[in-house]
């Protein structure tokens, strides 16, 4: 037996399975129980298999601690993970002959959630397309996603608005627009949203039967949970989340042109890979088409999570008079 198949790594003669994530279609010798699950023998856009790598990809035009690139291919090695050369944003190979890490989670558990954010944002970049670092709901006035730097609290937001509102949640973590699309309809990613123990507690969700996260012990995966919108819509509104002063009431602020770009900009998926793969100024051009077809707003809240209704209502109040606006 090889350390490859000692480690779960799948022959390449075995059946496909086939999924559908990001508006794609995948063919994958891995499963994916998180993915909605597609015919078997549907031809595929992207397909992900078990092989061996080189240690280097050969003819790189540039390189970085851990990542080789070209024009159209990249690979990359996780830590105690896997080896990973995606290329043309049709393929993904992973070799799994790398040391596992001391008190590592599961690789499998490992290894999906590794493929379906970093490997595949990098294949979404690949393909020219514009993966956003969002969570996004379906509100009263269409999809609105809610962005910002780490810790901004996106996923605690879009738990709230999902619980306490009963709006739809669409994606967490990461969704897609393809440029040119009349409107820009965002396509979500895998139907998961990550949230601290903390938020779980304020929610009155019990953690015992959700899935712990890789890489953080007191944050938790909801798979599925309550379910999730999976076919793509269109993007209204993009909101860009910062933390208020202590003792400050939540404020929301429409942006528009350099500022509201910067948001789109900002929201990025990995966007050094996006100024590898599509060029700087093709970026920068589909993200500033995006900021003109969209609303853009900054909104500054308190943090405490025991104010969240308080410190929502502004948000909450703008969704049903666009709403209205709208109808």
């Amino acid at each position: 037996m090889t350390p490859n198949e000692r480690r779960g790594h799948p022959s390449p003669t075995v059946s496909p399975h086939f999924y559908s994530t990001y508006g794609l279609r995948l063919s994958s010798q891995l499963e994916f129980p998180e993915l909605r699950p597609l015919p078997p023998g549907m031809a595929a856009d992207v397909e992900i298999v078990a092989d061996d790598l080189p240690d280097m990809l050969e003819d790189s035009d540039g390189s970085e601690p851990g990542l080789q690139y070209s024009e159209d291919r990249c690979q990359f090695c996780c830590e105690g993970i896997a080896r990973c050369r995606v290329e043309q944003g049709r393929r993904i190979q992973l070799d799994r002959r790398v040391p596992l890490k001391p008190g590592a989670s599961p690789p499998d558990e490992d290894l999906r959630h590794y493929l379906l954010s970093t490997a595949l944002g990098a294949l979404l970049h690949q393909k020219h397309w514009l993966p956003l670092q969002l969570s996004a709901l379906e509100t009263p006035s269409g999809v609105w996603g809610f962005t910002g730097d780490a810790g901004a609290g996106k996923s605690t937001l879009a738990a709230w608005l999902h619980y306490c509102q009963g709006w739809p949640l669409v994606s967490d973590d990461v969704g897609v627009i393809r440029p040119g699309e009349t409107p820009p309809y965002l396509y979500p990613g895998p139907p998961r949203l990550k949230l601290w123990d903390g938020a779980l507690a304020t929610l009155g969700i019990d953690p015992r039967d959700l899935v712990r996260d890789p890489s953080r012990a007191d944050r938790y995966h909801l798979i599925q949970h309550h379910g999730f919108r999976t076919y793509a819509q269109p993007l209204r509104a993009l909101v860009t989340l910062e933390r208020a002063g202590e003792g400050e009431d939540a404020t929301l602020e429409p942006l528009n042109g350099r500022e509201a770009f910067r948001v789109v900009a900002a929201s990025l998926y990995h966007l050094e890979w996006g100024r590898t793969f599509n060029g700087p100024a093709r970026l920068m051009t589909h993200a500033a088409d995006l900021a003109r077809r969209i609303r853009v707003y900054r909104y500054r809240r308190p943090w405490s999570l025991d104010d969240m209704e308080q410190s929502l209502a502004p948000l909450v109040a703008l969704i049903h008079e666009a709403a209205r606006r709208d109808a």
